[in-house]
């Protein structure tokens, strides 16, 4: 088991709340010995279809012998020559190919199939009641006004119990209105709204998935730009991802005559493209505006309150200029602004994390993306492979239910034995366990969840550009002693495990945690060894009292 250390070198790295460089392949993926057969066509329906065409892949499936495992051979993936241009832009080859913008395409990676055959699995031990693995957060870590006012504001909650108040409620139908703005001096086009609206419609759809039906959404999108009344440089905002509650005031002003705001839950700014909204302090001449409002509890004389005829706007987004990239689609943004809006934190570190736009060094300075969950959810980074909500999320909005987590104690485990659990993919919504969380003390625990290179997680597939099979289990460690954005989720990588080196675009870090666990992969986790025997339309996981 290798948990990852701190290194200190620059970080470029946007969220909410590098330079290209040519890298090296490196060695293929480590042998395995229970890797099933695989098919060209998925055998699962967990991502909604859409109008647009799916991308081509030229992906074979997996063999199944001894032998390191073949590895799909797109036209252009990273670390080859094909991927930038010669001024660091992602060539066209790669847009064709990696373009997001359309967001839930029908799977056409061959995921893995077919059942184990001639392996007797171990029996599991009687598991513990599963609110033993609602694990608590440590009260001093919580905001203060949110202790003291029962309300949710602040970084959000890492542990329970989640405090919904002053936020939107885990199960409920949400209101959602667009309100297209524009410039005298920078017109949107009317023909653009209807992909500005999808990518609204492609975070409305992940949502009501991922919460298994607990959410539903009404959505009202405008058929019209709105105008507003000042210039586009007018509307400057200190960093890229900030607040800028002049623009959103005026655009609620703009639109107050038509909605009824009483009634809106969310609200969703949406830009022309290449929109010259000025960020950073000073000004550059490079960022372009994003925004961003979920605090709760402001009053009237924050400089952040927003009002219409109805009262406060208090949940709000909008993605800029910085989304019109193809690897970089503004769905993934919405994923991930509108989850505070649920009272969920940032898994990144947010003193390793540079405000781009500000001029300034983070006081943590990493050499890769993030912190310690790195690139695998899209709390963590929207801009990487993993676009999902990793399963401690999913446990803490109670969009996981009590029969799709098996919980231990670590105790029990290292007493019982070896076992098997078989696991269903976070993306595959199909009956069965989702998550085993193992409580280790007062305010710990670590978890193990399945991948599988489904939307909002089919990026991950460019793992195979460094001989990483694109599916199997992550490993992570649980501190709930730790506020929102201080690195609560820790990566646990397999043995012989630590980075990968993907430049995938200008600014994700290239240095990614090499964390995924294939057939055949351990680990040792608080004296038990964790291994993934077998991969088919299930992961089995095997659990070991270390020696």
């Amino acid at each position: 088991m290798k948990k990852i250390s701190f290194f200190f070198l620059p970080l470029l790295f946007l969220s909410a709340c590098g330079s290209s460089t040519e890298v090296t392949t490196t060695t293929a993926a480590p042998t395995t010995t229970a890797a099933p057969t695989t098919t060209a066509a998925p055998t699962t329906t967990a991502a909604p279809t859409t109008t647009a065409a799916a991308p081509t892949t030229t992906a074979a499936a997996p063999t199944t012998t001894a032998a390191a495992p073949t590895t799909t051979a797109a036209p252009c993936m990273p670390n080859q020559r094909c991927w930038f241009d010669s001024t660091g832009e992602v060539t066209e080859a790669v847009v064709e190919t990696w373009d997001f913008s359309n967001g839930a395409l029908p799977t056409l990676y061959p995921l893995p199939t077919g059942k184990p055959v001639g392996l007797d699995l171990l029996t599991a031990p009687d598991e513990s009641d599963e609110d033993l693995c609602r694990i608590p957060q440590l009260p001093e870590s919580i905001h203060e006004h949110s202790r003291q006012n029962n309300i949710s504001t602040g970084p959000g909650y890492t542990g329970f119990p989640v405090v919904f108040n002053g936020k939107l409620n885990p199960e409920q139908n949400v209101s959602i209105a667009t309100i297209p703005v524009d410039w005298n001096d920078h017109e949107g086009n009317p023909e653009n709204l209807p992909i500005k609206h999808k990518n609204v419609q492609i975070f409305i759809d992940y949502y009501e998935r991922v919460s298994q039906g607990a959410l539903s959404f009404t959505p009202t999108f405008a058929e019209k730009w709105y105008r507003l009344p000042e210039s586009v440089s007018d509307y400057p905002q200190p960093a890229v991802s900030d607040f800028n509650p002049k623009l959103a005031q005026h655009g609620i002003d703009a639109a107050d005559e038509d909605l009824d705001f009483s009634k809106i839950d969310i609200v969703v700014f949406i830009f022309p493209d290449s929109a010259p909204i000025i960020s950073g302090s000073p000004p550059s001449a490079t960022e372009f505006a994003s925004l961003q409002h979920f605090n709760a509890g402001t009053p009237p004389e924050d400089y952040r309150y927003v009002f219409s005829d109805e009262g406060w706007v208090q949940h709000y987004m909008g993605g800029g200029m910085y989304f019109e990239h193809p690897l970089r689609p503004v769905w993934s943004y919405y994923l991930h602004e509108a989850a505070h809006m649920w009272a969920m934190p940032d898994w990144y570190l947010i003193e390793a994390n540079a405000v781009l736009g500000t001029g300034t060094e983070p006081e943590l300075n990493l050499d890769y993306a993030a912190g310690p969950l790195n690139v695998w959810g899209v709390m963590s980074t929207q801009d990487g492979p993993s676009r999902t909500f990793v399963a401690w999320t999913r446990w803490l909005l109670g969009w996981l239910n009590d029969e799709q987590v098996d919980c231990y104690t670590v105790e029990q485990l290292q007493q019982h034995g070896s076992f098997d659990t078989e696991l269903v993919a976070l993306d595959i919504y199909e009956p069965g366990t989702k998550a085993i969380i193992i409580r280790t003390g007062e305010h710990s625990g670590f978890l193990i969840e399945s991948r599988r290179p489904v939307f909002p997680d089919d990026y991950i597939k460019v793992w195979e550009a460094v001989g990483r099979d694109p599916y199997g289990l992550i490993v992570y460690e649980i501190d709930t002693t730790k506020p929102g954005a201080t690195g609560t989720l820790s990566l646990i990588t397999p043995d012989g495990h630590d980075f990968q080196y993907m430049q995938l675009h200008g600014r994700q870090q290239p240095k990614m945690i090499d964390a995924l666990f294939n057939v055949g992969n351990t680990a040792t986790v608080q004296g038990l060894e964790i291994e993934l025997i077998f991969t088919g339309e299930r992961d089995i996981v095997r659990i070991t009292p270390a020696s």
